[in-house]
């Protein structure tokens, strides 16, 4: 773990960042961006923007409308980086939310940005930094138990991380065990091809 002070400042710099990124900023960072319909004055002048300034950056962009939400994604998005980037944040998941539902939370993301994700428990004010690059994590959320006497419920996040661990691991009860590997026939019976 990293020290408290900054994990916490670290955690206000994303929060920082991310409040300050506007639309266009979000569908270049994430690869997609959605708004609902009701948070956008004009949702077909909101589409024409971002492919307009798409063109500038010679990137394509491929956008819609829902009955509820407006949407545009980076086409051709799905590149070396991205997917570098998307096993980092698993090996983030694997890392930290186990982590934390030992400490009775409910873990959820708060933010991702890149490699850095922020997470939260549902029920308290308990937060937690991770960066998938440099494998660096901390904060309460994996240092402090959860001050709720109740059981935490199951989020999608923690469901998600203990049926990885159940299947995996055969220290965990219920876990199913390793597959049992034969040899061919061939090699069973000493003979050599």
């Amino acid at each position: 773990m990293e020290d408290p002070v900054e994990i916490r400042s670290r955690i206000e710099r994303v929060l920082r960042r991310v409040a300050r990124r506007d639309d266009y900023g979000t569908l270049l960072a994430r690869g997609d961006v959605v708004r609902g319909l009701a948070d956008i004055d004009d949702p077909e002048e909101w589409r024409s923007g971002l492919r307009r300034r798409a063109r500038l950056d010679r990137l394509r962009v491929r956008s819609g409308t829902g009955r509820s939400a407006v949407w545009a994604l980076l086409i051709d998005g799905d590149t070396e980086h991205p997917r570098a980037e998307g096993d980092r944040y698993g090996d983030v998941l694997d890392k930290v939310v186990p982590m934390a539902v030992q400490h009775r939370h409910e873990p959820s993301v708060l933010v991702r940005d890149g490699d850095e994700v922020i997470f939260r428990c549902d029920r308290c004010p308990a937060l937690a930094y991770a960066e998938g690059a440099s494998k660096l994590y901390g904060g309460s959320l994996l240092d402090e138990e959860c001050p709720h006497e109740h059981e935490p419920k199951t989020t999608a996040l923690s469901s998600v991380a203990l049926a990885g661990l159940r299947a995996h691991n055969p220290k965990v009860a219920g876990s199913n065990p390793a597959p049992a590997m034969r040899k061919p026939a061939s090699r069973q019976a000493g003979f050599r091809a």
